[in-house]
């Protein structure tokens, strides 16, 4: 096999059609099945099962991502030593969040390793649905993994980065009324989570760790709070806010991005926050993934 016909296979074994496939590779579809059957003959198996116009992996297919994920980062760490130690580095490096609600600490780690590499082109996929941190990185569908504290499994190297906080976010055109006492706290102020203004919430859907942890805090404190609208998308928070269907206790970056816009923010007392990190496998790391893990905070 050569490298090329790795790279076929694993462009739609990522789920692309083969159209859709051979145009980011700038081959033509005929191009791209022929690779890929040239693996399947040369390994003595079938990789995909072929049903209608699309393919689908079969169980030898699932078995070679892993391992075919490795042999490219192998060859990209290949190249950059063959270019010398002095040259840049070059290449991809893949990174999965099981943490929703980190955009803004994961943009600012990803800035900052991209200044100190700026060949490197770094993708950030949502963990695998079902899928383990564990699972993600035996499978070779990244590196590092970010989460919340403390993660799930323990048999990984891990390493606490920063505290994500969460802000309250309320409509500025809600009148003085909905607050306790009828007065509107003064920018900045933090708000006792015991007198959140008389607002139904938006929120994301059941499940997630920011969730449990709100609602604990919101327990904890004795608030009694009714929800407008649960939302699959926590993106879209910030924008059913603004139109007036509720308060939401945000992550501060996200609240921070709404302020000014037609939505006032505020600290939270007692605070609530998750202590978030990062996880890897030190003997799958990719020379990229080193120079990653060596830069970052904490």
């Amino acid at each position: 096999m050569d490298l090329r016909q790795i790279e076929y296979f694993l462009a739609v074994a990522g789920g692309e059609s083969l159209s859709t496939a051979a145009q980011s590779l700038s081959v033509t579809k005929p191009s791209l099945s022929q690779g890929i059957r040239g693996l399947e003959r040369e390994l003595g198996v079938e990789l995909f099962h072929r049903v209608g116009r699309g393919l689908v992996l079969t169980s030898a297919g699932r078995a070679l991502v892993g391992p075919a994920r490795q042999v490219m980062r192998s060859s990209a760490a290949a190249s950059n030593a063959a270019i010398g130690v002095d040259a840049e580095p070059k290449g991809r490096l893949d990174i999965c969040s099981a943490a929703h609600g980190l955009e803004g600490p994961v943009a600012r780690i990803v800035a900052d390793f991209r200044r100190r590499c700026p060949g490197i082109t770094v993708r950030v996929s949502d963990l695998p649905r079902g899928a383990t941190a564990d699972h993600a990185l035996a499978d070779g569908a990244c590196e590092l993994v970010f989460s919340y504290w403390p993660p799930e499994l323990s048999s990984l190297s891990t390493q606490v980065i920063g505290v994500n906080e969460y802000w309250l976010a309320v409509p500025s055109q809600e009148v003085s009324g909905v607050w306790p006492g009828g007065v509107k706290p003064a920018a900045g102020q933090p708000v006792p989570l015991s007198a959140l203004p008389n607002l139904p919430v938006v929120g994301v859907q059941k499940h997630s760790r920011a969730r449990l942890a709100i609602e604990s805090a919101l327990h904890g404190a004795g608030a009694r709070t009714r929800m407008s609208t649960e939302l699959a998308q926590r993106e879209t928070v910030g924008a059913f806010v603004l139109a007036g269907l509720g308060m939401a206790l945000l992550e501060r970056s996200l609240a921070e991005r709404l302020a000014g816009s037609g939505t006032d923010i505020y600290p939270v007392e007692p605070p609530i926050s998750l202590t978030y990190g990062i996880e890897f496998d030190p003997q799958r790391l990719s020379p990229l993934g080193r120079l990653f893990v060596q830069g970052l905070p904490g």
